[in-house]
């Protein structure tokens, strides 16, 4: 074996308790003791034996050889010590688990939503049931993220919370229907319902998908304005996709129950560091949920540890092996004594 493939090898091995190896003096000891012990023995004065044992105590003390004995329950110990050292063959390296962020989606499930504007596989799809399939299949292929679903209408509603269980996601998400909650549009109550389920202080800021056609809001309790500002100040990045009607201007509307003026699908991106999509059909939405992904990538750690076989067994086995032959002898005296 040269040199390169030793060096492999060693490589290769690794101990878990490297400090058990500070316990290999005592077999040192351990061999030590025995060869007292059979020099005592040796040194001892004649024994009277008596006739009617059967030869049991008819042995010389010089045949003992303690010195081979000894050097058997050192190796033994030092077997064990190897065992408790932990030794390990390492395989290769184990990626770790990707660390997504949560990602919110948010349907508008107002009537306008149900136009067959849009085409699937061929065929007229409603606006909301191509939007579910592009995002379904998203969520299957973003491994580690923590996906929620929450839809709004005239009143905005949890189907989901984030959660790692991407097929539940799937499954939530193609329940939503249009007019579930009504007519109408208070996307700032689900923005600001969504931001209070995010994980906002984590090492990955939440991102929230807003899917709508038009964007604008006709009440509720929190005005697009005022989520938008929240969004912002948490760091949290709003990505907007207008799958119909004319494509947002960035321009700002008057909403009755608020007196400011508020912004379109345009401006919540912008002013949250997040991206505006208009997505007229079916690939187009495919386009901007791709770049989503892109835009907000989960983090893959490099590997940090590799695959261990463990091989305690194998030292363990040997000690057990020297002890047997230590005793072997003694046991075969013992025997013949017997007979």
């Amino acid at each position: 074996m040269n040199d390169a493939a030793l060096r492999h090898l060693l490589d290769q091995l690794a101990w878990s308790r490297p400090w058990a190896f500070a316990l290999l003096p005592l077999a040192l000891w351990i061999v030590r003791q025995g060869l007292r012990r059979g020099q005592a023995v040796a040194s001892a004065g004649p024994r009277l034996l008596h006739p009617d044992l059967h030869g049991l105590l008819r042995q010389d003390a010089g045949r003992r050889r303690p010195a081979a004995a000894s050097l058997l329950a050192a190796a033994a110990f030092a077997c064990w010590v190897a065992a408790l050292a932990g030794p390990q063959w390492l395989g290769a390296w184990v990626q770790p688990p990707a660390q997504g962020r949560d990602v919110v989606v948010l349907l508008d499930t107002t009537l306008s939503m149900t136009l067959r504007d849009l085409r699937w596989n061929g065929r007229p799809a409603q606006r909301l049931a191509v939007v579910k399939q592009v995002f379904a299949r998203f969520v299957r292929n973003s491994p580690g993220d923590r996906f929620g679903v929450i839809a709004y209408g005239a009143h905005a509603a949890t189907l989901l919370p984030p959660t790692f269980d991407r097929q539940l996601a799937v499954e939530m998400l193609m329940r939503a229907h249009a007019d579930l909650l009504g007519d109408g549009g208070c996307l700032g109550d689900a923005i600001s319902l969504a931001l209070r389920q995010v994980r906002t202080r984590a090492r990955l800021k939440p991102v929230l998908v807003v899917y709508s056609d038009n964007g604008s809001s006709q009440g509720g309790h929190v005005s697009p304005a005022q989520a938008t500002a929240l969004a912002r100040a948490l760091g949290v990045r709003v990505f907007t996709v207008q799958v119909g009607g004319t494509p947002a201007d960035g321009g700002s509307y008057k909403v009755p129950a608020f007196t400011q003026p508020q912004p379109d699908l345009r401006s919540i991106a912008g002013l949250t560091q997040g991206r505006y999509f208009y997505a007229a059909d079916a690939g187009a939405q495919q386009r901007a949920v791709a770049a989503i992904a892109r835009l907000a990538p989960t983090l893959r750690p490099p590997p940090r540890r590799r695959a261990a076989l463990p091989l305690y067994a194998w030292p363990l086995g040997a000690g057990l092996l020297l002890l047997l032959a230590r005793a072997w002898p003694r046991s075969r005296r013992s025997r013949g004594a017997a007979r």
